[in-house]
């Protein structure tokens, strides 16, 4: 097979292994592998394979409506959004990717951490008469959003609480749900069978994007255009299961996985990524150490290490093709400066470009491997369908590990002895 860029069927994506010599891959580990993947999903382990299609999953309608409701009043200029883990890193990924394309002017306030500095620094810029509260916990019960949430209901003060504030949690249990009924808070649901870092495909991360101006619609279609071309593309064909196959080989020798997109827009999604890469696949005394880096930037930082530290690395790189503007770098007659003429004629978005095209060069002639997801233009359909890529190819690389994605054993643990310290 060749390793040259390959598209991934109708969706804004395509991969790129050529920065890497080429390797025999085993079809028929990668036909079981999938087959595993599916079967667990089917049997209901997690259900975001599926809610890019089931709207009853992705509750894309529900969302959309509240949204439109709190917009067309006309009441809020901020958003205080409440969560942790997969609650918030989904959301903000996706707010920030976007945010040249948003279509209003709500200030988005996203708290993730129980700090006081943080906390106190947030509530003192808002206005709690024209600030929505969304307060977002999948088991009800998360402690640090939790306590973010009672702080949250002193400051709103009584009156305002049934109409500032929205509850995102399980549709049957959990504290939050229970408060969320009693006192009739608007409440959008997440799917039992959806953890929290697959949960961007729910309200967790639609509501959030169309109350931001964005399109959730157009972010779910690209997520189903990935989905689509799993089920009709055979397993040792698909662009996805050969590059996780192509990881998961190199592992053994390369267990540090970095992920640096050419975007600033995009440096979030590398602490997306993170959460999904730890978290799944993290058991068993199995797993990788999920870096995440943004070029050009931590060329500053990082590609030394990667290109004469420890060869136990595999950088992945995100670059975008097409931008609407460019930003071209203007002509100068301020003298002759060798750098200023060799940028005539050209603009900032080539420039990253090249300067990607380059480091992934350095990285291959060593030979470091690397790989590229190439997305063609960033916009809401080709972010659902970039995070679709990542979540199908850490179910693929997660059986071929044996372990289950879909559980944190670890996190449980420690809400156990936070539970304990805390009486």
């Amino acid at each position: 097979m060749s390793l040259q860029a390959s598209k991934i069927g109708s969706s804004a994506l395509s991969v790129d292994w050529s920065g890497l010599q080429v390797m025999t891959i085993d079809s028929s580990s990668i036909n079981t592998a999938w087959t595993k993947a599916k079967a667990r999903i089917t049997k209901k382990d997690s259900d975001f394979y599926s809610a890019p299609i089931d709207y009853n999953l992705s509750q894309i309608n529900e969302s959309i409506n509240l949204a439109e409701k709190i917009l067309e009043s006309k009441k809020f200029t901020d958003c205080l959004f409440l969560g942790i883990g997969g609650s918030a890193l989904g959301p903000i990924t996706l707010l920030s990717s976007l945010e040249h394309l948003r279509t209003n002017e709500m200030g988005f306030h996203f708290v993730e951490n129980p700090d006081a500095i943080d906390w106190n620094l947030k509530l003192k810029k808002l206005n709690p008469e024209t600030t929505l509260v969304v307060v977002v916990t999948k088991s009800g019960t998360t402690y640090e959003t939790i306590a973010q949430f009672l702080i949250a209901l002193q400051w709103l003060k009584p009156e305002r609480v049934k109409s500032n504030m929205i509850a995102i949690t399980d549709p049957s249990k959990g504290d939050l749900k229970t408060w969320a009924t009693k006192n009739q808070i608007p409440t959008l649901h997440i799917a039992p069978t959806i953890g929290g870092r697959f949960s961007i495909f729910t309200p967790v991360g639609l509501f959030a994007a169309k109350l931001a101006g964005l399109d959730p619609e157009k972010f779910l279609h690209g997520a189903s255009q990935i989905r689509e071309y799993c089920e009709n593309t055979e397993s040792d064909k698909n662009v996805i299961f050969t590059t996780f196959e192509r990881i998961f080989t190199l592992s053994e020798r390369q267990p540090i996985h970095v992920l640096m997109p050419y975007s600033t827009r995009l440096k979030l999604m590398g602490s997306w990524w993170v959460q999904l890469w730890g978290e799944s696949l993290g058991k068993d005394s199995k797993g990788y150490t999920p870096v995440a880096g943004v070029g050009a930037t931590d060329q500053h930082s990082l590609l030394q290490l990667l290109r004469d530290g420890p060869n136990d690395k595999i950088t992945g790189f995100v670059n975008i093709h097409q931008v609407d503007d460019p930003a071209m770098i203007p002509s100068t007659s301020q003298g002759p400066y060798s750098s200023f003429e060799q940028l005539r004629g050209h603009s900032l978005h080539k420039l990253l470009n090249v300067e990607h095209q380059a480091i992934a060069r350095v990285l291959s002639r060593r030979p470091r491997p690397n790989w590229t997801l190439t997305i063609e233009k960033l916009d809401e359909s080709a972010m659902g369908a970039a995070l679709f890529f990542f979540c199908v190819g850490t179910a693929y690389i997660a059986e071929r590990l044996g372990v289950n994605p879909y559980d944190q054993p670890g996190v449980e643990e420690g809400k156990l002895y936070i539970r304990e310290l805390l009486k």
